[in-house]
């Protein structure tokens, strides 16, 4: 998924959970070394993958990604909760999202 149809999914997906134009969105470009992991804490954000490679395996409450894995039949480029980032090679690979942050208004007490 390209940037610009990221921003544009993120507005309709706001548009849908009822937040409106109240969020801020992040851009998340992380690197994880051969057969390296990371987990990232999402709770209440929306997670947009950008232009993964064949070499990731994303996973998260919201489905997975993994174009190694034949029995998946559709990948999920929108992940939330806990997300799992797995570098499946030998390699080091990079991996890219559109961090989507609902802003919470403080009440008056």
């Amino acid at each position: 998924m390209t940037e610009e149809i990221a921003i544009a999914y993120a507005k309709h997906r706001m548009r849908e959970l009822g937040v409106g134009r109240n969020y801020i969105l992040r851009y998340r470009h992380f690197r994880l070394d051969a057969n390296g992991q990371k987990k990232v804490r999402g709770e209440n954000n929306l997670f947009i993958l950008l232009q993964p490679g064949v070499d990731v395996k994303v996973e998260s409450k919201a489905g997975i990604f993994d174009m190694q894995d034949s029995t998946i039949n559709e990948m999920q480029h929108e992940h939330r909760g806990i997300i799992l980032i797995t570098n499946t090679t030998q390699n080091i690979v990079e991996v890219k999202f559109l961090q989507v942050i609902p802003k919470i208004k403080a009440e008056n007490k």
